[in-house]
């Protein structure tokens, strides 16, 4: 449409704006949108009213920027665009040339919005190069996001013995709990259980000593054979009493059930929860999904291709760098405990875990691509968190970048990236295509990094984002939980379905306990030796020694016996000690068999090596 300040020129909405942009003048223009332009020649209706446009002018979508404007006030004048100024062109293609190198190179950037940046990674020699021109929608610099300040400390966890550490995040009220929850299902089955706080440490005790003491059965750790007997264990608690604790413990009220899926071990996560919000939230989290092993019949098990875990239970969860988890929540559908934020599901989880951890603003999250979104990212700028994830193809809408498979075939380290209001969105190019988004950074800036090189069988220099480095070195706290849980896992098993939950909680919390020590106390133990000093502990503080020995295993006997009649080197000899009680008379006798090791007179010796 004509404009009568300068007749027979045709101007879209972006080029009127871009030409005010710096007039303080308030004008009202009247859009004609690129695809109602000819709607009078058609008898269809169109449903894209200009209801839609209302709001901030930086944020219009291209429908409406393409489309024709005119100024219905006669008096307004539009400054008259210079002729070299690319942000009024009419195309919506710029090409310049530039020099990357030492050499020459046209380059095509399409300008859709933001405006689009290139840039070659060329053995070391590097020049970025912007393209001068503007764009409807310019980065915000002056935004910042808020300084990060931890609350205090939680004065409770005062102490640096491991094992009252472990209890304060394995917390009395979940061990209250399942004490009532265990005596009142045993009465419910008829039986009395009566089960104490000493048995029940005890118990986990045990259960923590099967995670890197491992056997076939859990049976053989009170064997009495020298190759399988645990004398911790058998020192600790009778093997029929471990049973008894094992099939009556739980931890809610079988006749009060709910529909919640996940109704018999709500209490853990909810404890547990509890107890990790005391702890300050650092200045680096992720977000990621954690999986607890699982390959029997349920309704919630999941199956996730590539994990380290394939099948089992899925848990989101928010840690930070050191592997410590501040908050966790099973995924159960519907029956889910985070917010609906009406952004999806990956950004719902997100906002959720952050609401229920109350995390402080300025706290930054790192997120991949299953739950970043550009509306994501724009939220959590809103509620004041930084927020740096990778993103999907489909996520990315009418973003101009080069198409994967195309952008797959450039030198590693090449980069493109898009400023957008507070989000930087930037495409990078290593052993596979590479698209990140963040709103922690206003410019483009890029670091070093290392690679290996096949052909030359060195390790190269590249370029790379600075947004990608500080991803990869914050992102893998939840995997670093999932790592520590899985190597010394307890290894008792029970075909109950939440049976695995409650053995991953206790070593979930013994992770936990162990991060903190390390962190915050400044301990110098690995996680074996810290899990092996709470469990001895345990089994040393609250265990009973039984008052007689239980009877030998058939094993044992089949071994003795074995021995006992290969007429091998069976010798009588004189101990020199106290008499002792003949194995085949009964009577007093100061002669053994110093091979069989047994108490025998010498008149007897031949008859119990025969008989």
């Amino acid at each position: 449409m004509a404009d009568a300040n300068h007749p027979g020129k045709r101007y879209t909405v972006a080029e009127i704006l871009a030409m005010l942009q710096d007039s303080e003048t308030v004008a009202d223009i009247t859009v004609v949108p690129e695809s109602e332009m000819h709607a009078h020649d058609t008898d269809c209706d169109s449903d894209q009213s200009d209801d839609e446009a209302t709001g901030d002018h930086n944020r219009l979508p291209s429908r409406i920027l393409k489309g024709e404007g005119f100024l219905p006030n006669s008096d307004m004048q539009l400054p008259n665009p210079p002729d070299d100024d690319p942000g009024c062109s009419s195309s919506v293609s710029q090409t310049e040339t530039r020099k990357v190198s030492g050499t020459n190179e046209k380059v095509t950037s399409q300008i859709v919005g933001p405006m689009l940046h290139k840039t070659k990674n060329q053995d070391r020699k590097f020049k970025k190069i912007k393209i001068a021109a503007k764009a409807p929608a310019q980065a915000n610099k002056k935004y910042q996001i808020p300084r990060y300040v931890p609350k205090e400390h939680d004065p409770g966890f005062t102490s640096d013995d491991p094992v009252d550490i472990f209890l304060a995040f394995y917390p009395k009220s979940l061990r209250d709990v399942t004490l009532e929850m265990s005596n009142l299902y045993a009465e419910q089955k008829g039986k009395t259980l009566n089960l104490t706080e000493d048995e029940l440490l005890t118990f986990y005790g045990i259960l923590l000593i099967s995670g890197y003491n491992t056997v076939p059965r859990r049976r053989l750790l009170w064997s009495d054979d020298c190759d399988v007997s645990n004398n911790a264990v058998k020192d600790a608690m009778r093997r029929n009493r471990f049973d008894e604790i094992m099939s009556s413990v739980h931890l809610v009220d079988n006749m009060k059930i709910t529909a919640d899926p996940f109704f018999k071990v709500r209490p853990l996560f909810k404890h547990l929860n509890d107890i990790n919000n005391a702890i300050p939230i650092a200045e680096h989290v992720a977000v990621d999904e954690m999986m607890i092993e699982y390959f029997g019949r349920h309704g919630c098990k999941q199956f996730i291709r590539g994990k380290p875990i394939r099948f089992g239970y899925k848990i989101w969860s928010l840690a930070s760098s050191s592997g410590f988890v501040h908050q966790m929540a099973p995924y159960v559908g519907s029956h889910t405990h985070l917010v609906e934020t009406g952004l999806g599901q990956g950004p719902s989880v997100v906002l959720g875990l952050a609401e229920k951890a109350e995390v402080p603003p300025g706290v930054k999250f790192y997120h991949d691509n299953l739950f970043t979104t550009l509306s994501l990212v724009d939220e959590m700028t809103l509620r004041g968190y930084g927020s740096c994830g990778t993103m999907r193809q489909t996520q990315l809408h009418n973003v101009p970048f080069t198409a994967p498979q195309t952008f797959k075939k450039t030198p590693r380290g090449d980069a493109e990236y898009l400023v957008e209001a507070e989000k930087l969105i930037v495409r990078w190019n290593d052993n596979s295509v590479v698209t990140v988004v963040s709103n922690m950074e206003r410019e483009f800036t890029e670091t070093e990094a290392k690679r290996w090189n096949k052909q030359k069988r060195t390790m190269d220099k590249v370029r790379q984002p600075k947004c990608i480095q500080d991803y990869n070195t914050h992102m893998g706290g939840v995997d670093l939980h999932d790592q520590f849980v899985s190597r010394y896992r307890v290894n008792i098993r029970s075909k109950k379905w939440w049976w695995p939950c409650f053995s991953w909680a206790l070593n979930s919390a013994m992770v936990n306990s162990w991060c903190y020590y390390r962190s915050w106390k400044s301990g110098e133990k690995d996680l074996l030796s810290f899990q092996r000093l709470v469990a001895q502990t345990l089994l040393l503080r609250h265990g009973t020694k039984p008052s007689r020995q239980g009877r030998r295993s058939s094993m044992a006997v089949a071994i003795t016996d074995a021995t006992r009649f290969d007429n091998l080197n069976h010798w009588p000899c004189n101990t020199g000690s106290r008499y002792k009680r003949c194995k085949n008379c009964g009577g007093r006798t100061s002669f053994a068999c110093g091979k069989c090791d047994v108490p025998l007179h010498v008149e007897c010796f031949k008859k119990y090596h025969t008989e």
